[in-house]
């Protein structure tokens, strides 16, 4: 495509960015990147405050003199704006979850999560079930599923110097479904340790977790992360019923994908994954643990490549820069 406009992408949430953006290098397109200024440590005390304060302005100053330099910004999740917007340049919403599900209902964000959205040249949404969230405030939001580069990710392949392992691939909190905990505890009662039941030391319910039976690895960088799901004999999915992109990430390795949930959001896709309930989700690992070699892994990485293709949805965010542009 020619006449892509230049783009500066704010922040990232699930690769989404660094995919869209490896697209448009491979492209020659102008896109960049500038992440948050600092992310993950607490900022208490006076120095700390003060180091903050003279971060958030270095990062502004930096964000401003970027921003002169393209057509607009595209800004991931709606709790990035209220520092964004204090630069006046155009700018495409992209909301992936927690933004718009959960801070907008709050009083100290709700102004800045709805006046965000919309003022907005356009919006994006990366799951289907936030369209509910959305389209009230933007009836012309669009879904952009997640983009998944399935080639740059390993190949399923389970270690066979170890006893099975089923890996739970979401952090342990409410916003992945409470059903994810007694599905662990369901888990570990049919396997009665035939099998180790695994997750990642990652979320607010851990404790609960480790009450269950699930022995929790440490959190791990992205490429190791992807390891765990391509070695792992079976993965299990939240329970929220969506595929984010964890979920993806290990039906893109290939590896089969057991869900405690039904996925009504995809009924018409017919996404690879069995379960679809507690006790279906027991039988399903069970049946994947006892039955012969899986020939169904790829399958599950052509369905991923068809539907959440990076290029594809590259493809997508170029026409809605020059449709919000034209507009």
């Amino acid at each position: 495509m020619s006449g892509v406009p230049s783009a500066l992408h704010v922040n990232d949430c699930a690769f989404t960015a660094e995919r869209l953006l490896a697209v448009a290098r491979s492209r020659g397109w102008r896109w960049r990147f500038q992440p948050v200024a600092a992310r993950g440590r607490t900022w208490n005390g006076p120095v700390a405050t003060a180091q903050k304060a003279a971060l958030g302005a270095a990062w502004l100053a930096r964000l401003g003199v970027r921003a002169s330099t393209v057509d607009l910004l595209h800004v991931h999740s709606g709790s990035v704006l209220r520092h964004s917007r204090l630069v006046p340049k155009r700018y495409v919403l992209h909301l992936h979850g927690t933004d718009i599900r959960t801070l907008q209902y709050q009083p100290s964000w709700q102004a800045v999560i709805r006046d965000g959205v919309r003022d907005a040249l356009a919006v994006l949404y990366s799951t289907p079930d936030l369209a509910e969230h959305v389209l009230p405030l933007r009836p012309d939001a669009r879904y952009l599923p997640v983009p998944i580069t399935v080639d740059e990710l390993p190949l399923w392949v389970p270690r066979t110097d170890r006893r099975p392992v089923v890996v739970f691939a979401s952090r342990w909190d409410a916003s992945k479904g409470a059903v994810q905990l007694e599905l662990a505890r369901a888990l570990v009662r049919a396997l009665d340790g035939q099998a180790d039941v695994v997750g990642l030391d990652w979320g607010e319910t851990t404790a609960e977790a480790v009450a269950a039976g699930v022995r929790l690895e440490p959190r791990r960088d992205h490429e190791g992360y992807l390891r765990l799901l391509a070695e792992a004999d079976v993965v299990v999915g939240q329970g929220g019923g969506i595929l984010a992109a964890s979920e993806l990430e290990a039906l893109g390795t290939g590896a089969p994908l057991v869900l405690p949930v039904d996925l009504p959001l995809y009924v018409d896709l017919a996404p690879p994954v069995a379960g679809g309930s507690v006790d279906g989700a027991v039988d399903a690992v069970r049946s994947l643990l006892q039955g012969g070699p899986d020939d169904g892994a790829a399958a599950r990485r052509d369905w991923v490549r068809r539907h959440h293709s990076s290029a594809d949805r590259a493809d997508t965010v170029a026409e809605v820069y020059r449709d919000a542009l034209r507009a």
